[in-house]
């Protein structure tokens, strides 16, 4: 009995061993775990929740959206490519418009019209400068 008492005792080598478990390794770890969890997250939303609902990204068929302008919250109008027609729908909450169709010289104008306003584009001083201009007629 008394050798037992003796042998818990004594140290061994796991209890001289220094702890490791520091604040920065503590941090360390919280930071690992929470990159874990964005990741799944990340994935569940950017895999899982398409294939759940259904929502595909649009393919090259032959029904295409060349452009979406918002009118209101729930009031929109698209432009359709319907194989080598085009034409203007309206859309409200609960019920979808024909308008009109598009000639094909006029198609050819929006979509030349539309490269064009994608290459210009504005970067962030031009914006400023517009609202810098805007400011001064005011006076």
């Amino acid at each position: 009995m008394s050798v037992l008492a003796f042998w818990q005792a004594t140290p061994t080598s796991l209890d001289q061993m220094p702890s490791v478990h520091t604040p920065f390794l503590e941090y360390l770890e919280v930071l690992f775990v929470l990159a874990g969890v964005l990741l799944v997250a990340y994935a569940a939303l950017r895999i899982g929740l398409p294939r759940f609902f259904g929502m595909r990204l649009p393919n090259n068929g032959p029904i295409q959206t060349v452009a979406r302008y918002p009118l209101e919250p729930r009031k929109t109008l698209y432009l359709v490519n319907v194989g080598s027609q085009m034409f203007l729908v309206g859309t409200s909450e609960n019920q979808v418009h024909y308008l009109t169709p598009i000639t094909p010289e006029n198609a050819a104008e929006i979509l030349a019209a539309e490269t064009r306003e994608k290459a210009r584009g504005k970067d962030f001083r031009q914006v400023l400068s517009w609202f810098h201009k805007a400011g001064k007629a005011d006076c």
